[in-house]
């Protein structure tokens, strides 16, 4: 199947603001809209949500309404154009509080990225290291609670990782798709492997840096020999589920199956000369000069070069810097919210893997205390590893009821059958019931 889908977020932004430019230089009033083709719209937005605007305008002297993608638009601006500024917007904005008429309600309902004061406020939040033993869930939710009570309207994660369980992974999507309708998602890629392409495809909008590399994601599960196996199965369960999650946000779906399933395939190619890349998995039907990004026995790690030649995603030709990222989506006026997602990763990324070594050591205990019970005959012996393992239940209960409270619902998931809670709460109890018996009875 060939898809014909023109992928908007291309490498063709300097055209784009070109065109942007010259309109800005005419002195119009209203409402204005630049998409990210050039293209300016002035008139009346009559509603907007986090999918479109509409808009009324006049097209060659007919009033008309417009139903625009927001996907597509690169900047909109309800201020007059052409008119002089005051001198206060020449300044840095000393506060980044939500202006008047902007309540709770509707910041809630309001679905695409507002400019409070004028400028889109930014939060930086990392993604660094193995999801499972460096990333968790906690940091992300938090993150995004705080992004919402501070009047965020793009929040940035920048991702360096190499992928890791897919648990968490799975949790992190679950959160930024709980928020999708409060501000725009964006993932920055520095590097994106494995389990860290599910966060990327949930986003609005994929940027890579220089050198980046993005892809390489198929599953692994463990057999219960302890050897790692690709399960083909859940692979191709996963990658389908993975591709809806791409096409929802707007993404090239044929880029998913590349970078899941090694049997996929994907080439590029022209309609006409200089035109823009259209994408296919089968070579049936298409030009003599198509070129493969992919072939059917590899899985793809797309190349941020790559990413500037197709306009797969995003790209960033120069940097790393949020500078230069506000410079490539287009964001005139913008604030940083500084190191808070940072410091945030930090504190609640320590606090989870504490929490689930815990989690481990008491299973290991617990497990080690019912290989000793099973291995002696002595009742002494027997009795102390029947009242550790008892201490240890109860430490398990105690982890299991705070995993749950720190947004991780997978691994809570994953372990809750670990221990039969039921069984050995019963079974112990009659153990040392036993025990006291055979204590009392003597030698």
């Amino acid at each position: 199947m060939i898809s014909k889908r023109r992928i908007s977020r291309s490498a063709t932004i300097a055209i784009a603001a070109g065109t942007a430019l010259a309109w800005l230089t005419t002195s119009t009033l209203g409402d204005q809209i630049v998409m990210r083709d050039g293209t300016v719209y002035d008139g009346t937005i009559i509603s907007e949500n986090r999918r479109q605007v509409i808009i009324e305008t006049s097209v060659h002297g007919i009033s008309t309404r417009m139903t625009l993608n927001a996907r597509d638009i690169r900047s909109l601006d309800r201020t007059p154009i052409g008119e002089k500024p005051d001198e206060s917007d020449s300044a840095e904005p000393t506060t980044l509080s939500i202006p008047k008429g902007n309540t709770s309600a509707d910041v809630k309902d309001r679905k695409v990225p507002m400019k409070r004061d004028g400028y889109q406020f930014l939060l930086e939040v990392p993604i660094e290291g193995g999801f499972g033993t460096d990333i968790y869930p906690l940091s992300v939710a938090n993150s995004l609670k705080w992004a919402k009570e501070n009047a965020v309207t793009d929040v940035v994660f920048r991702i360096n990782s190499g992928g890791g369980a897919i648990w968490c992974s799975n949790d992190i999507v679950t959160l930024i798709k709980e928020y999708e309708d409060e501000f725009q998602m964006h993932m920055l890629i520095e590097s994106a492997i494995s389990a860290s392409i599910w966060p990327s495809f949930a986003c609005d909008t994929i940027t890579m840096t220089p050198g980046s590399d993005f892809g390489g994601a198929v599953v692994y599960s463990m057999t219960s020999t302890g050897s790692a196996e690709v399960d083909m199965k859940m692979n191709g369960i996963r990658a389908a589920k993975l591709e809806s999650t791409a096409d929802a946000n707007g993404h090239e779906v044929l880029l998913v199956k590349a970078m899941t399933l090694s049997e996929s395939s994907i080439y590029a190619y022209q309609d006409e000369k200089d035109g823009p890349w259209l994408f296919s998995n089968t070579t049936d039907g298409l030009p003599d000069d198509y070129e493969t990004i992919d072939g059917p026995d590899t899985v793809l790690t797309l190349t941020a070069k790559q990413a500037i030649k197709y306009g797969l995603v995003m790209a960033m030709p120069d940097g790393k810097s949020l500078e230069e990222f506000a410079e490539v989506h287009g964001f005139d006026k913008w604030d940083s919210a500084g190191e808070i997602g940072h410091t945030i990763a930090e504190r609640d990324n320590k606090k989870s893997k504490k929490l689930q070594e815990r989690l481990e050591a008491t299973l290991y205990s617990f497990n080690s205390d019912l290989m000793d019970y099973n291995s002696t005959t002595r009742i002494s012996h027997r009795g102390a590893a029947m009242q550790s393992m008892k201490k240890h239940l109860g430490t398990y209960k105690r982890i299991m009821i705070q995993a749950e409270g720190m947004s991780m619902p997978s691994i809570v998931e994953g372990y809750e059958d670990a221990i039969d809670v039921v069984y050995w709460e019963q079974e112990i109890e009659t153990n040392l019931a036993r025990l006291r018996r055979y204590k009392r009875m003597g030698p």
